[in-house]
């Protein structure tokens, strides 16, 4: 039993174990060994990388008491690959930005955190039982937490921080209530259990539903829930709020659909939690589009972009058959992969002192990089949704799954929020190739490995878009996998 529940966590196990070595190599160096503890954590990823590729025949449970309370199979093994993508190109762009901003000295701290975020986003994916859910989600906050006030030398950091620290544990407060009612209607906490059993207090148990949607929601930023993302996003480090964007996220979104295909997806509940997570969708998606219009602050542009993305990818969840997983699976690697690069290009024209990038600071820019003005017109033709792109793909097979499950109405009101995002997403192109540049444009920092980053994560959106098959084909082996 026990080996079977380590082979069912080994690539968090793997996280873990690394993060305690780099806790040990800082202690031994006196914090000093910044570049060799960078390149353990590289290792420890690649690592846990290899281990999640070389799993994926592989399925196993992790049980107690009888109840299954981890399930590695190829949906979580899909998004483990997908938060391990996320975490590396995040820590390889973000080497630079830390020694040019002097932002070394705790770099082993902040490997560690986000070592530790990632093996909770992992946990979180896999798990099958609500108080599994609630520890990894606490795993991975508490990181973000610290993390989100690294620089704790300039107030934005630490203004995040606080405020993401106390609406995360009123997130933290709805989603044990919510597991409290649950347990209180039916006597267990575990999905699969809760499943197979007809509930004897319907209302009871939607009530505690309701409460771990709103935990839940919080954590993805879903509206009206998502009051502490900009502020956050736009204040923690731009590396940072790349990865803070795109793994947890991801990892919250995948756990959702767990949780409701697992333990909710029976006739006499299902119809309760539809429409409420319907007209999140909706608020989500036309909130996030219609705050990023006006903004001139093209970090805090992207903070609203991720949000409106949320609302969009909720719309697989409400599928919930194989066709939501399979959107749900493209859409997660394609939305990581735009928007990780489109923060690295942002954060290679930053003021040294990291103060953010302003739309008319953008201006030319292209004339002067050909390489990142390109890079960032497949970012934001990526997140608008325009063909040949992983984009367009993703949000193609979203909205047909959406549409097969019935929700014509929902899908008319997301290209329609399509349609609103060019408009922002497109200005940026414009910008920079249409105007000549002025004594305001900025100027490119020097940095190679965010710059690699940034091609890598354009070349990848333009290969799903021409090539979308493969990918496609591995979203549904997950959704048809037992």
């Amino acid at each position: 039993m026990i080996e079977a529940a380590l082979s069912a966590v080994r690539t968090e196990a793997i996280l873990v174990f690394w993060a305690l070595l780099l806790l040990l190599l800082n202690a031994a160096s006196k914090g000093r060994a910044h570049e060799s503890a960078f390149r353990l954590t590289l290792v420890g990823l690649l690592v846990a990388l290899a281990v999640t590729i070389a799993s994926w025949e592989f399925t196993t449970e992790a049980m107690f008491d009888g109840a299954v309370m981890v399930r590695l199979d190829k949906f979580a093994l899909a998004f483990h690959f997908i938060i391990l993508v996320g975490a590396l190109l995040s820590l390889v762009s973000s080497w630079e930005y830390l020694r040019d901003r002097k932002l070394l000295w705790r770099v082993s701290e902040y490997c560690v955190l986000i070592l530790l975020a990632c093996s909770g986003a992992m946990f979180l994916v896999s798990a099958t039982d609500l108080v599994i859910v609630f520890l990894a989600v606490d795993t991975f906050s508490l990181a973000l937490y610290v993390l989100t006030g690294y620089a704790s030398d300039q107030p934005y950091p630490i203004e995040g921080a606080i405020k993401y620290l106390l609406l995360g544990a009123m997130a933290s407060a709805f989603l044990v209530y919510g597991i409290a009612f649950v347990y209180g209607a039916s006597g267990t906490t575990n999905l699969l259990e809760l499943g197979r059993t007809v509930p004897t207090q319907p209302v009871l148990l939607s009530t505690g539903l309701g409460l771990l949607i709103v935990g839940l929601a919080f954590k993805i930023a879903l509206v009206p829930f998502h009051q502490w993302a900009p502020d956050v996003y736009d204040g923690a480090l731009t590396p940072l709020t790349a990865f803070m964007t795109t793994a947890p996220k991801i990892a919250a979104i995948a756990a959702l659909f767990r949780v409701m295909e697992a333990g909710f997806s029976i006739p006499p509940i299902k119809p309760h939690w539809t429409l409420p997570l319907s007209v999140l969708a909706v608020l989500t998606m036309t909130v996030g589009n219609l705050a990023a219009l006006p903004q001139r602050n093209v970090k805090r542009m992207l903070a609203y972009s991720s949000i409106a993305h949320a609302g969009y990818m909720v719309m697989a969840v409400l599928a919930l058959d194989e066709a939501g997983m399979t959107a749900l699976v493209f859409y997660g690697l394609a939305y990581t992969l735009m928007t990780i690069g489109a923060f690295i290009a942002t954060q290679l024209v930053e003021k040294e002192n990291g103060a953010p990038a302003l739309l008319d600071e953008l201006a030319g820019l292209a004339h002067n990089n050909p390489a990142l003005g390109w890079s960032m017109v497949v970012f934001m033709a990526g997140l608008t949704g325009i063909p040949f792109t992983a984009g367009f793909w993703a949000k193609f097979i979203t909205f047909k799954a959406a549409l097969e499950a019935g929700y014509l109405w929902l899908v008319i009101v997301a290209v329609l929020n399509s349609v609103v995002s060019a408009f922002y997403y497109l200005r940026v192109a414009m910008l920079m190739f249409a105007q000549p540049p002025t004594p305001e444009t900025r100027t490119v920092a020097p940095w190679r490995l965010a710059s690699l980053m940034m091609l890598v994560c354009a070349f990848a959106v333009l290969a799903l878009g021409f090539m979308p098959t493969n990918l496609w084909k591995m979203g549904e082996m997950v959704a048809l996998a037992p």
